[in-house]
């Protein structure tokens, strides 16, 4: 017989008359009318010589169009993986049966029963299987009938057993079954729990709830208290249900521990009213308490002290030892500042370095002054940590009720002009509040207004000022320098409102804004054929934002900037920060190909190990250097220290702040790389600085 017979050809040399259908077409007819898929595969090419109308549907051909398709192309890569083994073992003469998930051509699947059964064929050596017929029934509705009767007889004790929640059954106030669950929490086991009165394990202060609940059927949850064994209590919530089970009617409770969710809202609770690092009273709760204290005070006629207290020189610390060593200070001052109150007065952060201090049941306002002191002198003692000396003070602003306001916001508002005050009057020191200082404290309040105004109107324009080669005095680069167009005021520059940005908590949507502008109008100059890099600087909180580089790759992107046309100039403060986050930031900078400059080099306080540890590509000298050029010796040796400085660690360097010829010959002559300042140009709009360019490049 040959090799390659089928079952499925024709018999030749049949008699049967031509109105009969022939044995391939009756087998064809019964294939295709049964509900089993049925297929024929010669196992030497592992080809299809036959399938019904189901299993060629079923992988997705016809019946005519699966012939001679391998196993390989009728299943795909993955199904065959997973059924190659079978194949293996009805090629060897096996007759195989096994279960598998069917991947339908349409998404869906479906659980399959699937028989290899071996043709043999006699050769002179003996019966060799040469081909497997294919018989797959699909049992989906069987497994899935199973599976529901094993779930329907499992689910309940299975529940019982996984859940972390106790079940407990009771007839008539007598506990009839637990489970473990249960039983862990009662800390009794689940044989001694049967037998006695659910009651027994219920806080008398929560009995007459649950007895009232039980009696009507109440079936929804509340709260109880959980009596265990060994006496002690917990909170918990019950989930009571009437149900029927072995004939019995029966009531069955699900016990819940709800102890962590109960310590978790009263921790919620506490942080509402709380300031998460010093767990002082927050800001709301200061109000708050300080409302009640004025009713008091206006029933006896006493008087009430508000201090507001800023400390004068925290910034340096976050900026150069982190913030770690900032919020570590913070506690430890707060508990340093309660020690000098009584028991009726208050403290609390409102945030940042500022406390409030509220002094209650006072006859005088003098009697404030013994306590403002005590409060300037522990914040002026130095602070240890970690070996370090800290040294830093407070500057603290005193308002009186009822004198300097009736009202909580009043005199908060007059204690924090106060406060100003004695930071005017060199700080480390105390100040009551005067009534002058409420016209600048209202102008103050009004630029801020107008500010948060400025943000949403866009009300900010960038200046630009040109950095040149002090060689040539060909154009390097030029600076974004923000101004803003005050509708009543008129142009104003940073120092008027830049500081009040930062301690208002504005310089971070200002920063957004100004990095987005300078990328834009660089680019609008390179659609002009104008290919001058632009600086921005960015500052100390611009930077610790996480999604610093996001933002500036993005804004890169948007507008279809290349990175190298951006300059990024960075406070030398900044490279105090933690060396793992400052690496990883200024690498992830680089890849954008940006350049990265230190702006007002040798005005920090860091070491010059920066400059070798980050990949820095410009220092910018301060220009306070500059002021004595070429006259004053030390000027002169610092500014020649820095350039030599600078060219030996292969960094190129710029002068800000040149205003003579003077200065621009000497720096010329100290192979000073470029020059910034008056002498060149004044920083200017968009438009005039596209001109002055162009003028420059003919």
């Amino acid at each position: 017989m040959s090799p390659h017979y089928t079952p499925f050809q024709p018999m030749h040399g049949s008699s049967a008359a031509a109105t009969a259908a022939t044995p391939e077409q009756q087998l064809r007819l019964l294939a295709d009318n049964l509900p089993a898929l049925i297929a024929y595969f010669l196992s030497d090419s592992m080809k299809c010589q036959f399938a019904n109308e189901a299993y060629a549907a079923t992988y997705g051909f016809t019946v005519a169009s699966i012939i001679d398709k391998t196993v390989l192309e009728v299943v795909g890569a993955d199904a065959y993986i997973a059924i190659h083994p079978f194949i293996l073992r009805v090629m060897n003469g096996e007759s195989v049966s096994y279960e598998r998930l069917l991947e339908l051509p349409d998404g869906g699947t479906k659980t399959i029963e699937v028989n290899l059964i071996p043709q043999f064929v006699e050769f002179a050596d003996g019966s060799k299987p040469i081909a497997a017929f294919v018989l797959i029934n699909d049992i989906s509705k069987y497994r899935l009938v199973e599976q529901s009767i094993r779930d329907s007889e499992e689910r309940f004790r299975k529940f019982a057993e996984a859940t972390n929640e106790g079940i407990v059954f009771f007839e008539n106030g007598i506990i009839t079954d637990a489970n473990e669950a249960l039983a862990q929490l009662a800390r009794l086991p689940v044989a001694d729990l049967i037998g006695r009165p659910n009651l027994d394990f219920v806080a008398p202060d929560s009995r007459e709830t649950v007895t009232h609940n039980v009696r009507t059927g109440f079936e929804k949850a509340y709260e109880a208290t959980l009596l265990r064994a060994d006496g002690t209590m917990v909170a918990v919530e019950f989930v009571g249900k009437v149900i029927v089970r072995n004939g019995n009617t029966l009531r069955m409770t699900i016990v819940r521990d709800i102890s962590d969710r109960k310590q978790a809202e009263a921790r919620i609770q506490f942080l509402a009213h709380h300031d998460i690092l010093t767990s002082l009273p927050n800001r709301a709760m200061l109000m708050d308490r300080l409302q009640v204290m004025l009713n008091v005070a206006k029933r006896q006629g006493t008087l009430v002290g508000v201090m507001f207290i800023d400390l004068d020189n925290f910034k340096s610390i976050n900026d150069s030892l982190g913030h770690y060593a900032g919020d570590q200070l913070l506690k430890r001052l707060a508990q340093r500042l309660q020690g000098c109150l009584r028991n009726v007065d208050l403290i609390g952060r409102l945030g940042g370095d500022e406390f409030l201090v509220i002094v209650t049941g006072i006859e005088r306002a003098e009697d404030i002054t013994p306590v403002a002191q005590k409060i300037v002198e522990v914040i002026g003692d130095s602070f240890v940590m970690d070996g370090q000396t800290l040294a830093v003070t407070g500057s603290v602003g005193i308002s009186v009720f009822p004198k300097d306001g009736e009202d909580t916001d009043t005199l908060v508002r007059n204690a924090d002009s106060a406060m100003y005050l004695a930071k005017e009057h060199g700080r480390n020191n105390f100040q009551f509040f005067i009534p002058s200082l409420s016209q600048s404290s209202v102008a103050s309040r009004s630029l801020e207004s107008g500010m948060r105004r400025a943000i949403q109107n866009v009300e900010f324009v960038l200046h630009y000022q040109p950095e040149v080669l002090s060689k040539t005095g060909k154009i390097s680069s030029v600076e974004a320098l923000i101004r803003w167009q005050h509708p009543q005021l008129g142009l104003l520059g940073p120092d008027k409102f830049i500081s009040i940005a930062e301690h208002r908590g504005l310089i971070m949507p200002i920063g957004r804004w100004v990095i987005n502008e300078a990328i834009r109008q660089c680019k609008a100059w390179l659609d002009l054929g104008i290919r001058v890099p632009v600086a921005v600087n960015i500052s100390a909180v611009q930077f610790k934002q996480k999604d610093l580089v996001e933002v500036i790759a993005e804004n890169l992107r948007d507008h279809g900037l290349p990175g190298e046309l951006l300059e990024l100039e960075l406070t030398e403060s900044l490279f105090l920060e933690d060396v793992a986050t400052m690496t990883i930031t200024l690498g992830n900078l680089k890849k954008l190909g940006v350049t990265l400059a230190v702006d007002d080099f040798g005005t920090g306080y860091s070491s010059l190990a920066y400059l070798k540890r980050y990949p820095i590509d410009k220092i910018k000298i301060d220009r306070s250097f500059l002021s004595g050029v070429p006259n004053d010796p030390d000027d002169v040796a610092i500014t020649a220290a820095i350039i030599n400085l600078a060219e030996n660690l292969g960094l190129t360097v710029v002068a800000e702040g040149v205003e003579t010829v003077e200065q621009a010959t000497f720096l010329e002559h100290y192979r000073c790389d470029y020059i910034q300042g008056y002498l060149i140009s004044r920083p200017l709009p968009p438009d005039q600085i596209l001109d002055w360019m162009q003028r420059r490049s003919s």
